[in-house]
């Protein structure tokens, strides 16, 4: 039996792990992270164990606005449905690899109403 995600540095390994596998599993996710949006991943993965604490252990201490920076992203190379199928997909599969229970399950259905929050915003709401 896997552990549930307990801690912080239960999520850094959920988020190195997702930008892990993005990166070597997805060609186009990668191209749109690396040469399109031109990811400084110094940065931006701080920004995202921030992110997921706040959502799932309610920590604050993101700063950033996820939806603009995607808004920003479309404008350079339209974004698809698939590549919002695509990060789902893979962030599921990061989940289901390295944990489960409560808190996991939380984290597949958070990443769920995201995508489908942008995919509305961006793609079918023009």
């Amino acid at each position: 039996m896997k552990k549930d995600i307990e801690n912080e540095k239960d999520i850094e390994l959920l988020v190195n792990t997702f930008y892990s596998n993005l990166q070597k599993e997805s060609k186009e996710l990668d191209a749109l992270f690396n040469e399109v949006a031109k990811v400084d991943w110094e940065t931006h993965l701080p920004k995202m164990y921030s992110f997921w604490k706040g959502l799932l252990f309610g920590e604050s201490g993101f700063k950033g606005n996820p939806m603009r920076t995607h808004f920003e992203l479309n404008e350079k190379q339209a974004l698809k449905k698939e590549n919002f199928d695509n990060w789902l997909a893979l962030f599921y599969k990061t989940v289901d690899a390295l944990f489960e229970g409560k808190t996991a399950e939380a984290a597949k259905s958070r990443a769920h109403a995201i995508a489908g929050v942008m995919q509305f915003k961006i793609i079918e709401n023009k």
